[in-house]
């Protein structure tokens, strides 16, 4: 006689546990199964060509026990997989607390599922029903004898009142796909198992295209001072078919417990990003993983898994290119040598070549018609684009190639997140600071250019610019007005007084017989309010300078430093007289017992320096060695050099170099 079973738990909290999509539903009675050891999973319906009229589920696992049924379906919370791991065929369970059974009544409003279990070829039987407008009480059987010889092991669901919606969303083509998707990882572990709907087998392995894996271990440091190694395993799977672009969160084996959006620019690439590990499936059985983005290790490995997903699309991305690029060797119309990359950087800058080169060849409305000459110089092109202008190259994907918006975004995000177009740019930076270094050179101290050079007209133009030859603090900084005021008001230390003059006229040839000119910019030292004021007193190459000139810098100086426009507190001055040569008394006085050559004066809240243009070159140059040699960069000194320098400042030089 059936016997009436009460869950006891509000019915309001009840319903909350039925909502689910038909997939999902669908999803937790096939967990179920795998947890019994199925090994055979038929799902039958039923139809009346209009909807689904009935659903049924049947497994070769284990079976329900008779004697803890009762208990599972009365007590939310209850089953007996809640301190279990493994299934008694030794496959790690999804489920813990029972609840997944309620999810079947998405599907349906009146479910029974009946269990049948063999032993000494004897069978025996039992029914739950679940009726949704009694949803608190379900009623179970009698333990039933089967005949010798009848069924067999296993338990079946059958659902009736079909939920129209749901259930039709499970069988057209996208739910089986999507279960098809879901169960793909899981199979990959225990591929002993078969799902079938209405006898066609659902294909877990056809419907991926390609895979890829990475083994992260997560170190964490424990109160007691030792080292917590968490192992992760982060797969990206690529379908053969549209797919859900989402991020999984499985146990080491591919159970899933937990799915999010990806949240990655993929493009046309259909891929699935599951992160592997034991200790989310310790967070599942705790019941933490519902807020797995609050614990600092699943959110560590959610960044990391998408760092991965994009790496995985620049590289198919990459693949995809081969062969067109192929081609374009084969033409001879590929911008780069005919040889492999030199170094890494190189590498790096021909990968985003050949990514944005077959962007070109998609979207670029006539650019595969183009003959030879037409598609090198556009090629061409954007290879220089990329190497001098970062920047420029969005322009280019605009407007040359007319790349979509969806595209450039999904394009420029590769870029951003795999810090290439930072190594061009650094690249193109540092090349740039050797070349001025040597150029400087050139026009300081060769004859054919230093008489030619005036430091008002040209060299202190140049110099402004290129601040960051004084050290690395000085890469960015601004004129300050106020800095301005102050410097001039303290000329008569320097013994002239058209500071003015001097700094803004455009021409000001007719002042060759003036001995020096002044620069200035401030810096913020990283706090708020406070400063650093660099001053250069400029003398031109071919001026020898003496005691005379240092006492006029010193003077300057310590005038300047006292101005109380310029708290001392928070003010730093540094005064550089920056000198092609010295006479012996200027060098004797430069040798200072307790400070660096040309460390002339020095107080609280000022320095001044003489450097000569050599050893600040030098030093310069040795500063770059390092990023010199990451960059593989072997600058050759030769004439052909100049013309960096010209084409960046061609107002500021002579018309003769």
């Amino acid at each position: 006689m059936a016997k009436e079973l009460e869950i006891k738990v509000e019915k309001d909290h009840i319903e909350s546990l039925t909502k689910a999509s038909g997939v999902t539903a669908i999803s937790e009675l096939i967990w179920n199964s795998l947890d019994a050891d199925a090994t055979n999973i038929e799902i039958e319906y039923k139809t009346n060509n209009l909807s689904v009229t009935q659903i049924k589920i049947i497994d070769d696992g284990h079976g329900m026990d008779f004697h803890s049924a009762e208990t599972a379906f009365e007590s939310l919370g209850g089953s007996n997989k809640k301190n279990r791991t493994r299934s008694p065929g030794d496959r790690v369970l999804h489920g813990k607390e029972g609840k997944g059974r309620l999810k079947a009544f998405a599907l349906g409003h009146l479910i029974t599922f009946k269990s049948t279990i063999i032993s000494n070829g004897s069978g025996k039987y039992f029914e739950i029903k679940l009726d949704r407008n009694e949803i608190k009480r379900p009623t179970i059987s009698d333990l039933k004898t089967l005949k010798k010889g009848e069924g067999k092991n296993g338990v079946e669901v059958l659902i009736n009142n079909v939920d129209d919606k749901n259930a039709n969303a499970v069988f057209r083509d996208n739910g089986i796909k999507d279960l098809e998707e879901k169960f793909a990882v899981y199979y990959m572990s225990y591929p002993v198992f078969r799902i079938a709907i209405n006898g066609n087998d659902l294909d877990f392995t056809s419907c991926i295209k390609n895979q890829y894996e990475e083994d992260i271990t997560f170190e964490i440091e424990q109160s007691n001072g030792e080292i917590e190694k968490i192992p992760f395993k982060f797969k990206v799977i690529e379908w053969t078919r549209q797919c859900d672009k989402k991020l999984y969160y499985c146990s080491e084996k591919g159970i899933s417990f937990l799915e999010d959006q990806l949240g990655v620019r993929t493009g046309n690439y259909q891929i699935t990003v599951h992160i592997l590990s034991d200790f989310i499936e310790q967070l599942h059985r705790k019941s933490d993983l519902v807020v797995g983005n609050l614990n600092d290790i699943i959110r560590d490995a959610t960044n990391l898994a998408k760092d991965i997903a994009r790496k995985y699309i620049r590289n198919r991305k990459h693949e995809e290119a081969k062969n067109f690029i192929a081609e374009l060797k084969r033409e001879g119309i590929y911008p780069f040598p005919n040889t492999a990359p030199k170094d890494k950087v190189e590498e790096a800058e021909r990968q985003v070549f050949d990514i944005v080169a077959l962007q070109l060849n998609e979207h670029m409305a006539g650019f595969s018609e183009q003959d030879k000459k037409g598609k090198h110089l556009t090629l061409t092109l954007i290879k220089e684009v990329m190497q001098n202008d970062t920047n420029g190259l969005q322009k280019i994907l605009e407007e040359v190639i007319n790349l979509p918006l969806n595209k450039r975004e999904e394009l420029t995000e590769i870029l951003e997140k795999t810090s290439l177009s930072t190594i061009v740019d650094a690249m193109k930076e540092i090349t740039d600071r050797l070349r001025t270094v040597y150029e400087l050179r050139l026009l300081l101290f060769d004859e054919n250019y230093k008489d030619k050079i005036l430091e008002r007209k040209h060299l202190h133009k140049i110099v402004k610019n290129e601040t960051w030859i004084f050290g690395d603090d000085y890469t960015y900084g601004a004129d300050d007005i106020n800095l301005k005021n102050v410097l001039k008001a303290y000329l008569k230390h320097l013994e002239r007084e058209n500071f003015e003059e001097i700094v803004e006229s455009g021409d000001n040839s007719n002042l060759n017989d003036i001995p020096d000119i002044c620069l200035w910019k401030q810096y913020s030292m990283g706090q708020s309010g406070y400063f650093q004021n660099l001053v250069i007193e400029l003398k031109r190459p071919n001026k020898k300078v003496g005691t005379k000139e240092l006492e006029q810098v010193k003077g300057y100086a310590r005038a300047v430093a006292k101005d109380d426009r310029f708290p001392k507190e928070k003010t730093k001055w540094i005064f550089i007289l920056l000198v092609t040569d010295m006479n012996d008394d200027a060098i004797s006085e430069c040798n200072q017992k307790d400070r660096n050559f040309g460390h002339i004066d020095t107080k609280d809240n000022y320095d001044v320096y003489v450097k000569k243009w050599g050893d600040l070159l030098n030093e310069a140059d040795a500063r770059h060695q390092y990023l010199k040699t990451k960059l593989n960069y072997n600058i050759e000194e030769n004439e052909e050099g100049i013309k960096i320098l010209k084409s960046k400042h061609s107002e500021y030089l002579p018309e003769e170099i």
